[in-house]
């Protein structure tokens, strides 16, 4: 028994329909696993953001202590008598310098929120672009196999030309 040219091209077809299937799901499986390492990298990337404001604030506030350190020895320097009034420069340098960390650590916490909603934006966006491959891979598997089928032989023994239907017996 030998095969014709057409058992021949239906393979050919057959293997390049089952390749292209294949493609498109490694290519879906690597673009869940960019958006996977997109997301881990802003997410690395926004505690980064926290521990530097962090740090940053405890500069703001050891550099106030030094600030409050040197008005304290000024005014004792100077020959004013040390009391409620005397601190009061001291006590607004302590102030400031509290809003000026609150506020670093604020403006750290945003910039990392936002790198957040990157890192789940990317993790979200790899996995839509996976299932589509896969939703493309099953179109491609459906219409190789529907193009493998070939045409009808309407010279086949039962193929009954009048309704278009193969008849059997009868």
């Amino acid at each position: 028994m030998s095969f014709g040219t057409s058992a021949f091209t239906s393979a050919i077809g057959g293997a390049g329909t089952v390749m292209a299937v294949g493609g498109q799901i490694l290519g879906g499986m690597a673009q869940k696993a960019q958006g996977s390492a997109q997301a881990s990298l802003a997410r690395a990337e926004a505690m980064q953001e926290r521990d530097t404001a962090a740090q940053e604030a405890l500069i703001i506030m050891r550099a106030a202590r030094r600030q409050q350190s040197a008005a304290r020895a000024a005014t004792a320097a100077s020959g004013v008598r040390l009391d409620e009034f005397s601190m009061g420069v001291e006590d607004e340098i302590g102030q400031l310098a509290s809003q000026d960390a609150a506020m670093t650590i604020l403006s750290g916490n945003r910039r990392a929120q936002g790198l957040e909603f990157r890192a789940d934006t990317a993790r979200r966006a790899g996995r839509s672009q996976a299932a589509a491959s896969l939703f493309s891979a099953a179109a491609t598997g459906y219409s190789g196999w529907k193009g493998s089928k070939g045409p009808v032989n309407k010279t086949a023994p039962f193929y009954d030309g009048t309704t278009g239907d193969f008849a059997f017996g009868g």
